[in-house]
């Protein structure tokens, strides 16, 4: 009885370890790559721009970013697309129609590694988006 029990574990064993290799290497641009890694943009939101909730994106004047986002500062501005998955949140409201032109906006979106090489600007889906009025001007 332990012979029939000790050969079906091996043999469900075996059966597991080739179906994970049949799924391969996740690919390295595109849907579902691997590495990705997260690009943060901050920067103020176009002055002619008032996304409405039905928009799909908007233009960002990119200020600042970290490592994986320096091609978007060098550009000066990146469309930001925007899909069900992203989190707004601007003032206690959590939709793209609470965004107004002017807004110091913060985007954080995940992209492929390899899509970033040589400088180039993929699209970027946005996973948050974190915006606070414009400051206002100083006072002398």
């Amino acid at each position: 009885m332990r012979f029939k029990l000790l050969v079906f574990t091996l043999a469900v064993s075996l059966l597991a370890v080739s179906a994970a290799f049949a799924k391969g290497k996740p690919p390295t641009a595109g849907p579902g790559c691997k590495p990705s890694v997260k690009v943060v943009l901050k920067g103020v939101l176009a002055p002619d721009v008032d996304p409405a909730d039905a928009d799909t994106s908007f233009v960002l004047t990119v200020k600042k970013s970290n490592k994986h986002g320096r091609a978007y500062k060098q550009a000066g501005s990146a469309t930001i697309l925007v899909d069900a998955k992203t989190h707004v949140s601007r003032q206690g409201a959590h939709n793209l129609g609470a965004l107004s032109p002017n807004d110091r906006v913060s985007v954080k979106a995940r992209v492929c590694k390899a899509d970033l090489t040589d400088g180039a600007t993929p699209d970027l889906t946005a996973r948050k988006i974190d915006a606070h009025p414009a400051k206002a001007p100083k006072s002398p």
